[in-house]
C-alpha cells in the first residue's frame, strides 16, 4: 500500500512530542508529510513568542526537518492561494488558505490540523482533500500502515533518552494532554508487546 501523502499543519509542528512521533512514523514510511516555507514561519515564530525559545534552537530544529525530509517543502502559487481563500468564508479561513493551497500543490490527500474549524469541507472536497485531527490521523494510520506505524512509534519510544519508558509507561506519556493522543494510545495497548 503506497504511502499517503499529509500536510502538517503549523499547530502540529509547533508541538514537539506530537512532531517527533509524526516524524518518526513518517521515516518508517507510514506517510509523506508536507509543509511550506510559510507554515514553517508559523510554527517558528509562535515557538519564539510563547515560550522564548532562542532563535538558533528553533531554527536548528527545522533544519533538521528538512534535512530528514527533503523534498517535505512545498510552495503554492500566490494564484493558488488567492484562489482558495475566494472559496474561504471566515478570516480564519482565508488566513489558512496557504496551508491548503500547499496540500493541493503537494497533490495531498489530507491536512493534519487541530484547526478543523479553519478549513471549509466544501472548499476541501473541491481538491478532494480531507481535515484529520493528529489523533484520529494516528489511529487511521495504524490500521492502514500497522508495521509501519509501529516501527516509528518503537524508534520514537526509543528516542525519547530523558524519559525511558516501559511500554505502559510510554502509553501513558502518548495520552497525556501535551502529547494529546489517547485514542491513538488506546489503539497502540494491543500492540504493547512490540513498541
Amino acid at each position: 500500500m503506497q504511502a499517503i501523502v499529509a500536510t502538517l499543519d503549523a499547530c502540529v509542528l509547533f508541538q514537539g512530542r506530537l512532531t517527533d512521533l509524526l516524524l518518526n512514523i513518517a521515516e518508517a514510511g507510514a506517510f509523506e508529510p508536507v509543509w511550506s516555507d510559510a507554515i514553517h514561519e508559523e510554527w517558528m515564530r509562535n515557538l519564539s513568542v510563547k515560550f522564548g525559545i532562542p532563535a538558533d534552537r528553533i531554527a536548528y530544529r527545522r533544519g533538521e526537518m528538512e534535512r530528514a525530509f527533503p523534498a517535505a517543502n512545498v510552495t503554492a502559487t500566490t494564484a493558488l492561494i488567492s484562489s482558495v481563500q475566494a472559496l474561504c468564508t471566515t478570516a480564519p479561513q482565508r488566513k489558512d488558505a496557504h496551508v491548503m493551497a500547499t496540500a493541493i500543490s503537494a497533490k495531498a490527500e489530507v491536512i493534519v490540523t487541530h484547526n478543523i474549524k479553519d478549513f471549509a469541507s466544501s472548499a476541501l472536497a473541491k481538491f478532494e482533500l480531507s481535515k484529520v485531527r493528529p489523533d484520529s490521523f494516528c489511529v487511521q494510520l495504524l490500521e492502514a500502515q500497522t508495521e509501519k506505524v509501529l516501527n516509528g512509534v518503537r524508534a520514537h519510544r526509543a528516542s525519547l533518552k530523558r524519559a525511558a519508558f516501559a511500554p505502559a509507561g510510554y502509553l501513558e506519556y502518548l495520552a497525556h494532554e501535551k502529547s494529546g493522543l489517547p485514542k491513538f494510545a488506546a489503539a497502540l495497548e494491543p500492540y504493547s508487546d512490540r513498541i
